[in-house]
């Protein structure tokens, strides 16, 4: 490490990195501007702090093998220059640097500030004569330069041709890379050749001066580096790429980190080392980002309102992971698996020091209710001193109920987006779950500690794409909870299988939950945490229900005791279906008492049934709010209250000390619910009868989950098994009407006959057809996913033979899509991938998709109403809709209302609707004169009566109660 000379240091300390675009910094009497070497400093501090505090034990260790050779104490201090070094050179030269003497900008005062600094750091030595030219990005700058800085002698680095060997440091300029990757996308090769700059003997010296600097300040020799560096793991780029990202956002944030210029500072860069450390330990702790330590707790202890284990619970209490593992957990619908999932994230954390837990959903419309009951389990485990942030991490995290504002049982317990950073909660009452509005922004949510989203992030941890792997890093730290593993398509399937590879090989452990799981998605699970490991599993047909697999393949599978209460039962009759009328005439008829709940496979279907019932209600004696509908077809505000309703009504007992003993004082005497898939998982309420379309046997057991799901509301039952009519249409030939294999289908019509095969297979003539769960559901689950359809020549042998090649054809169709697009850390000849496989920009931000098919259009519903002059979010509302354009960051309690206004009123309307003849106006189209705040989204304009506007969209219509629909057209 060369001494630096003190007038080069001098005129480095000029050099800016951040201006004060805001005027955070000068509204506390600040600068105008942040010295680049200040923010490089406070993102080291950041990045130390957060080694000590919030990284996972698994973490580390990698982070030490690659970076310490083996030595923490080592990594750390290469770890904090590394993290420092992510703006440095890039930032550090002429074209950046003549922004802020030439800037452009409305802030007349940050202006003054720019011609300013640039007379200081003329007078300093810095040449920022001539016209400024673009160059290319700072992050891209970095990548190129900084190999040389480390150490690198080949030829591009040094700018010579040497006779001899001068070999190329790969693992330096992979490392160059990785830092140049801070904005969210690793560059390839020829991005960063493209960043190949004219240097002149001034800036150079600045990088050398910088950099010595650096290494001065945080003990790192710079000599002995390039023998460090092992990048031969693939987690390892993902794990600093995250790293530093985490870093510099939080030093970047104006809220935490004060600016330091040598007019105002000083030019004492031990002190300002100081004092980024200073305010990096605070920044943490006001952030949350302490990682969990849990204390020894026994089942009781963490689940106080059911202290009794079910057998499934007691067998993983008995039989416990050791260590990293892969858990899969096979049980009921309402069999306990989110408490046993909750266990596992304690124990695991306990035992193998992760910071957290995230637990992934295949739908966010049961975000709200997971949300409430993990910040209620978290409360119970947190004790009196420790805090902790709940993140809701979804595209509608800021519509989230549970986000605005949630109050459970214990009054202490928030979570509120308007939490601001300066509130440190030092009195005694703070709240011990909370999420900060700094995590809602788009990718923050994995950073919490804890968090609760949608499969979307995993899935879409293991594509290129905009930040991919700080998801992955989010998670790589935590114990990730898949729920309803049985619920994803093939594509997602595929891609989740990489995603916990990823998370195997970082040293991560994941629990699956199912109630309906086939054997060859619980064999794929286990062969992908196997893959991560470089190992194969030591049984390669797991039969579950719980299966546990370590980190060398070694499967352990466990069947819990026989409970003692009625063996979990389900007696099916098919029903054929006599059209909405006459169904709506028979459910009122047939169910005069009770909870009565239809589950149909589209939203058109479930309007027709609804308002059936609706008009034959009041000749039968039903009051109108004695029939509900739900499906996904409201505003956020209204489907989130809708969703509520059904919860408050059917749901346990509101007091958890009081639910084992006492039935739900809210329960109503009878109730017709019809709804869509959102009844279908995740949704904790009961229901006495079932009716539901025919559906993959899979998803029939689980809608069948929710009838008699609380054995309190019907003790003198509990012998009895209940009675799912499963309706179907048949065709002439008495075999089912199916769907055509069309894009905008469902279910797969082979799925489908499938199910009804199975059915009625072997079913009693006159009498419903009673499965034992699991030992006769599991192999007709495994039937009907078969490879292959099964062998006869009857009629529906000849169905499911006919169908069953557009079946593969669409399986082997979405396997290439996720083909096309995964990562993984492995390959299948057990090479690891390189760093150069993981580069990503641009072109990636509409390759990565969580889901195939096309996704449905938002639409943000408005209310104008009859003077003309007036527009508000709701019908009602008396106050004017606020839709001034709000900046994020100057103005952001009103923008973050603004927003939440947004996403309440939010619609989603299917694609389909805006093609074919009958074809709605684009939706771009669906424009306001004045829209501010809604200018790039579609809107429609209602009277509050729910009918819009505009004449072109007369056949839409909008009820609170019964949500969006489209008339047919007339003909």
């Amino acid at each position: 490490m060369s001494p630096v000379q003190p007038l080069l240091l001098l005129a480095a300390l000029w050099l800016w990195g951040k201006t004060d675009r805001y005027r955070l910094s000068r509204n506390r009497g600040g600068p105008a501007w942040n010295s680049l070497l200040a923010h490089c400093l406070d993102t080291a501090a950041v990045c130390g702090a957060l080694i000590d505090e919030h990284l996972a034990a698994p973490t580390k260790a990698h982070l030490a093998d690659a970076f310490g050779a083996g030595c923490p104490s080592t990594a750390r201090r290469v770890l904090m220059l590394l993290a420092a070094l992510h703006d440095m050179p890039g930032k550090a030269v002429l074209h950046f640097q003549q922004l802020f003497a030439q800037v452009r900008t409305r802030d007349t005062e940050l202006a003054e500030a720019g011609r300013l600094w640039a007379l200081h750091a003329a007078r300093a030595g810095i040449p920022l004569n001539g016209q400024h030219h673009p160059g290319p990005p700072h992050a891209h700058v970095t990548a190129r330069y900084l190999p040389a800085l480390l150490g690198c002698l080949c030829p591009r680095c040094t700018g010579r041709n040497t006779r001899g060997p001068s070999p190329r440091n790969l693992p330096l300029h992979d490392l160059a890379a990785i830092l140049g990757g801070h904005h969210g996308d690793f560059p390839d090769a020829a991005t960063i050749r493209a960043a190949t700059l004219t240097l002149d003997l001034f800036w150079r010296a600045m990088h050398r001066t910088l950099t010595d600097e650096l290494a001065r300040l945080l003990g790192v020799d710079l000599a002995r580096l390039p023998a460090l560096i092992r990048l031969h793991n693939p987690i390892t780029p993902v794990l600093l790429g995250g790293l530093v990202v985490h870093s510099d956002w939080i030093a970047s944030n104006e809220h935490l980190f004060t600016y330091r210029t040598p007019d105002t500072a000083g030019t004492d860069t031990t002190a300002w080392w100081q004092a980024s450390q200073r305010q990096a330990t605070a920044a943490v702790s006001t952030l949350r980002l302490h990682r969990w330590t849990p204390r020894p707790m026994t089942w009781a202890q963490q689940m106080p309102t059911t202290p009794h284990p079910r057998p499934a619970q007691q067998t993983v209490i008995d039989h416990p992971p050791t260590g990293p593992s892969l858990v899969i957990i096979e049980d009921t619908t309402g069999g306990g698996k989110s408490e046993t999932a909750s266990y596992l994230t304690h124990h695991l954390a306990l035992t193998c020091g992760y910071h957290g837990s995230y637990t992934a959903l295949p739908l966010r419309a049961a975000g709200d209710q997971l949300a409430e009951r993990t910040a209620a389990y978290l409360t119970t485990v947190l004790g009196e001193q420790e805090r902790a942030h709940l993140a809701i991490v979804h595209g509608n995290a800021f519509a989230h109920g549970t986000t605005d504002h949630l109050t459970l049982t214990d009054s202490t317990i928030t979570m509120a987006p308007n939490i601001t950073c300066e509130d440190h909660d030092l009195h005694r009452n703070a709240p011990a779950v909370v999420l900060d509005h700094w995590y809602i922004a788009r990718t923050r949510g994995l950073l919490s500690c804890f968090g609760v989203g949608t499969i979307d992030q995993l899935v879409l941890a293991a594509q290129r794409g905009k930040h991919w792997f700080l998801r992955l890093y989010g998670l790589a730290n935590k114990t990730v909870v898949i729920d309803e593993a049985h619920a994803y398509a093939l594509y997602q399937q595929r891609l989740l299988a990489a995603a916990i590879a990823w998370l195997a090989t970082a040293g991560s452990s994941v629990v699956v939950l199912s109630a309906t799981l086939p054997a060859g998605i619980r064999r794929d699970l286990v062969n992908s945490w196997c893959r991560g490991h470089r190992t194969t599993p030591t049984d390669r047909r797991p039969i579950g229900p719980i299966t546990i697999t370590d980190t060398t393949g070694q499967v352990r599978t466990h069947t819990p005791p026989r409970s003692r209460r009625s063996p979990y039962r389900t007696r099916i009759r098919l029903v054929t279906d006599p059209g909405p009328t006459q169904l709506a005439h028979h459910l009122l008829t047939r169910h005069p008492t009770g909870i009565t709940t239809v589950i149909l496979n589209t939203v058109t279907r479930a309007e027709d049934l609804h308002r059936a019932l609706r008009l034959a209600a009041a000749a039968h004696g039903w009051e109108p709010h004695e029939i509900k509908l739900l499906h996904s077809r409201y505003q956020e505000r209204d489907r989130a209250r809708h969703q509520h309703d059904v919860e408050n009504l059917l749901g346990p007992h509101p007091d958890p000390t009081l639910r084992a003993h006492h039935p739900n004082p809210h329960r109503p005497g009878r109730l017709l619910l019809v709804g869509t898939q959102v009844l279908e998982q995740s949704l904790d309420y009961d229901t006495d009868h079932l009716y539901t379309d025919l559906a993959p046997l899979d998803l029939l057991l689980q809608r069948r989950g929710r009838q008699w799901r609380h054995p309190i509301n019907r003790r003198n039952k509990r012998h009895l098994a209940p009675l799912t009519h499963v309706l179907w249409t048949p065709r002439p030939d008495s075999l089912p009407h199916l769907p055509p294999p069309t894009p905008h289908t469902v279910y797969h019509p082979y799925i489908l006959a499938a199910t009804w095969h199975t059915l009625t297979d072997r079913a009693p003539t006159h009498a419903p057809r009673t499965l034992n769960h699991p030992d006769e559901t599991q192999p007709l689950l495994d039937a009907v996913y078969s490879d292959t359809p099964p062998a006869g020549n009857t009629p529906i042998h000849q169905l499911l033979a006919e169908l069953h090649p557009h079946w593969i054809r669409q399986l082997q169709e979405e396997d290439a899509q996720a083909a096309h697009r995964v990562l993984w850390p492995y390959d299948e000849e057990d090479n690891a991938t390189s760093v150069s496989a993981l580069a990503s920009g641009p072109a990636h931000e509409t390759f990565a998709r969580s889901r195939l098919g096309t996704p449905s259009t938002p639409i943000v519903a408005l209310y104008q109403h009859p003077d003309n002059s007036r527009l508000t979010w709701t019908p009602t509302s008396t106050d004017s809709a606020d839709l001034t354009s709000h900046h994020p960051i100057t103005q952001a309690a009103p923008y973050r209302a603004q927003r939440l206004e947004i996403h309440r009123n939010t619609i989603p309307a299917p694609t389909h609707w805006f093609t074919g003849s009958a074809r709605l106006p684009a939706p771009d189209t669906w424009t306001l004169p004045d829209a501010g705040a809604l200018a790039d989204r579609p809107v429609l304009l209602m009277n509050p009566d729910g009918k819009p506007i505009d004449p072109r969209l007369e056949r839409l219509n909008y009820d609170p109660e019964t949500g969006l629909s489209l008339r047919p057209e007339q003909r």
